[in-house]
């Protein structure tokens, strides 16, 4: 039997594959026994159909043949039997047929199906079915249909599937459909009545009257039918008939979007009943025994009502896996609704106006809730009324009024893998410290009033993400995510957390909570409104708090070298936290990649003591520029062909110690303090080539030991300081007070251990690649004590003033 089939199958593919000459149709072997498919597209006529095919295939084989976008005109001039083969499927779609002439389908008395959809015809072509007795599907869909009469379908008295969608049907008259219809598809047309021509098709079991603009089915669906699907969505129904009560056999009924004010129990008979949408209608109420008999029911879907209330009139459905009730107005939900429900899978109660929840009052069996959605209410508090849902794996709730979890709320959750608590007006998270979700893996709680995070995960060992956006954190605990370590199908992975919007995003102590959450496999990202560059808050900060920049001198004791060795300790550069939050950082940090401010880098002349003491005055003036002894081979400054310096008077520095006092090997022969926000104007600019001025402000000890003072020493007579100019010095306190007049700046001050390099052109390289660790980075006019004529940067010159 096996070797009759293959030679059987054979055959057929040589049926194909012998016939090049068919070209430009192609052939394949069909599906079923001793059957081929033939394809012909865009041909220019069907004489050339005709000619392509004929005498090509044997009679015993059953064709499938299919005509598409071709120019079929000439239609009337031949006939399907001059192929002379078997056709028992015909398609002709997309031809732009306005009419079908009656003498090519002569002699197609085996044809069972017959599509010519897609065309432009606007009647249905009786003449032609008279020729076909034995079709079962006629397909006519999509095309210019406007009546079907009482004569058109009588040829074809044993055809079950009638497909007559898309079209422009207004009217149909009684008796026009066979008694033998099984499926009947009139959606998508015109239709306000169906004027009783269904009302004997007894044997019918799908009807499709969707999108249409009926209004009434009483007495148009036959009584004592076999339907078993109706798809009537898409009208204009207020109401259902009354002997759909007696339809037993109702497996799937889609009501969706219409008027229907209630369900009148006529489906609580409906004992086969698999799915039922009737969502955007306008049910109001549901009978106790509304689904009385719907033990089946697998899929319903209620949403976009106005029912106040479920009634109880769920528990029958023991097999219900999907509910929707969403965008309704119930405003107290019970657990005891889903008594009995033991295959609920996804509940959907979201966009209502539940205040309370109410825990079930009598024991029931397990619930097999995965999906709980409850977002769009205003729950106050959960009352452990989802307490015990151990199946449960989405906790959907947000943009609801919760302040508190309660203890209780989440117990038994241990499948639990996402909770969504956005947008409500959450405090704190301190209930999730001791309730143990060992499965949960991603938290939402952005949008909340939170303000401090200390040990909060302690109850989430295996958190992944958590969407902490737009809240008031201000304070996070190193020990936050000390028994949390992220794991995604037991693989271990990081611990997202997204702090977006958050005080704690312009707060130094970040910095060092970066690195301490990285240590531990959390990592904090963010973008904040502190920041002008689009970066992660982690990626930037580094950049902005750990670099050591030199700093402007403004005030130098000479000291005893014993005295000053606290001073190397506490000059070692190390992370610098703010503990109040009021020193955070001030709302705009400039740019990245640009100079902070134009700094001058000091170094000691030979004789100077050991050991320097800096003492950094916020009000004192700007000091006097003297110039620099250019033949001295150890004083080195930051002066290039790109700087400029202004001062007030022009003054040498005093000399300290004799010239032939070796110069020390001390760490601190060149250091670094703040720099002034004073100004003052200019008198004289170096040219390009010139040494950049000493900035030096000493102020001699009051009480010196003569221990202290060198034999050799010369007394030091130091200039008195100039007075700034009053102008000048009222716009930088406009600024100082406008923009930060709440921001106390702390710089990183650091020690630079190794000598700048002599070259000036080493300078600029190294200068020109350092990072900028200031927040001020946009006045540095203001710092440097020049508003109109201050250094852009150190890289372009700035021409001398005039005359």
């Amino acid at each position: 039997m096996a070797s009759v089939m293959y030679a059987v199958f054979h055959f057929a593919a040589l049926q194909c594959s012998a016939r090049p000459e068919i070209s430009p149709c192609t052939c394949e072997m069909g599906k079923a026994f001793n059957h081929v498919e033939l394809a012909c597209e865009k041909l220019e006529s069907f004489n050339a159909v005709v000619d392509s095919l004929a005498n090509k295939l044997n009679s015993d084989v059953n064709i499938d043949l299919k005509i598409t976008h071709s120019q079929l005109d000439d239609l009337e001039m031949r006939s399907f039997r001059d192929m002379n083969f078997n056709i028992y499927k015909l398609r002709m779609q997309w031809n732009g047929l306005r009419s079908l002439p009656e003498l090519p389908f002569r002699g197609l008395s085996n044809v069972t199906y017959l599509s010519v959809a897609d065309n432009e015809l606007d009647e249905i072509p009786k003449h032609v079915l008279n020729h076909m007795p034995l079709l079962q599907t006629f397909d006519i869909s999509r095309c210019n249909i406007r009546v079907v009469q009482q004569d058109d379908l009588k040829g074809i008295q044993k055809i079950t599937n009638l497909i007559l969608p898309s079209n422009n049907i207004t009217r149909l008259d009684r008796g026009a459909f066979p008694l033998s219809l099984l499926i009947l598809h009139l959606g998508r047309n015109q239709l306000e009545s169906l004027n009783g021509s269904l009302a004997e098709l007894t044997n019918l079991h799908s009807l499709f009257i969707n999108a249409n603009n009926i209004s009434d089915l009483d007495k148009e669906l036959p009584d004592g039918s076999k339907l078993r699907l109706l798809m009537a969505h898409n009208n204009r129904l207020e109401h259902l008939p009354a002997n759909m009560a007696t339809m037993d056999d109702l497996e799937i009924i889609h009501l969706h979007f219409n008027r229907l004010r209630s369900f009148d129990r006529v489906l609580r008979n409906a004992q086969h009943l698999t799915e039922l949408l009737a969502n955007n209608n306008e049910l109001e109420y549901l009978a106790q025994d509304e689904f009385q008999s719907c033990r089946q029911l697998d899929t319903l879907n209620l949403a976009c009502n106005h029912i106040r209330s479920l009634n109880f009139s769920l528990h029958p459905m023991v097999k219900l896996t999907r509910g929707n009730f969403s965008f309704n107005d119930i405003e107290e939900f019970s657990m005891e609704e889903l008594h009995g429900m033991r295959s609920l899978r996804v509940l959907d109660l979201s966009y209502n106006r539940i205040q309370r929840l109410l825990p079930a009052h009598k024991h029931s069996p397990e619930l097999a809730l995965i999906d709980l959605r409850l977002d769009h209410n205003q729950i106050v508090t959960l009352d452990s009324a989802l307490a015990g849902l151990s199946h449960l794996r989405i906790l959907s709730l947000p943009e609801n009024r919760i302040e508190y979890l309660q203890p209780g709320d989440l117990n038994g959750m241990n499948r639990l893998e996402i909770l969504d608590l956005t947008a409500n007006q959450l405090v704190e998270l301190k209930q999730l410290e001791t309730t143990l979700l060992p499965s949960l893996k991603i938290l939402k709680v952005a949008y909340n009033n939170i303000t401090k995070l200390e040990h909060d995960f302690y109850g989430l060992p295996m958190l992944c993400q958590v969407n902490l956006t737009n809240n008031q954190i201000s304070s996070i605990s190193s020990e936050l995510v000390t028994n949390t370590r992220c794991k995604n199908h037991n693989v271990p992975g990081k611990l997202e957390m997204f702090l977006d919007d958050n005080p704690i995003m312009c707060d130094v102590r970040l910095n060092e909570l970066c690195r301490l959450m990285i240590a531990q496999d959390a990592r904090i990202r963010g973008r904040s409104q502190c920041f002008e560059n689009d970066q992660e808050v982690c990626t930037v900060l580094p950049m902005l708090y750990n670099y050591d920049l030199p700093l402007l001198v403004t005030k130098l004791k000479i000291v005893d070298a014993e005295d000053a060795k606290p001073l190397v300790q506490m000059l070692v550069p190390s992370p610098i936290l703010i503990k109040n939050n009021d020193e955070l950082l001030p709302p705009i940090i400039a740019t990245l990649g640009q100079p902070l401010i134009n700094p001058v880098i000091i170094a000691a002349p030979p004789a100077v003591a050991p050991t320097l003491l800096l003492a950094a005055a916020a009000t004192t003036p700007p000091p006097v520029l003297g110039e620099a002894n250019t033949t001295n081979p150890t004083t080195t400054t930051t002066s290039s062909t790109t700087s400029t310096t202004t001062t007030t008077t022009t003054t040498n520095p005093p000399t300290v110690g004799a010239a032939t006092t070796p110069t020390p090997a001390n760490p601190m022969d060149m250091v670094t303090t703040t720099a002034p926000t004073t100004t003052t104007t200019s008198t004289t600019t170096p040219q390009p080539n010139d040494t950049l001025p000493v900035v030096l402000d000493i102020e001699e000890p009051n009480q010196m030991k003569p221990s202290q003072m060198n034999a050799t020493d010369e007394a030091v007579e130091l200039p008195p300081e100039p007075k700034p100019n009053p102008v000048e010095q009222a716009e930088a306190d406009t600024v100082a007070k406008t923009e930060y007049e709440t921001v106390e700046y702390i710089p990183n001050v650091v020690l630079v251990p190794t000598p700048v390099p002599a070259s000036k052109s080493n300078l600029l390289d190294e200068d020109a690649d350092s990072q900028s660790n200031s927040v001020h980075e946009e006045y540095p006019s203001v710092l440097l004590g020049d508003v109109e004529h201050a250094a852009q940067n150190l890289q372009i010159p700035e021409e001398p003033p005039e005359q």
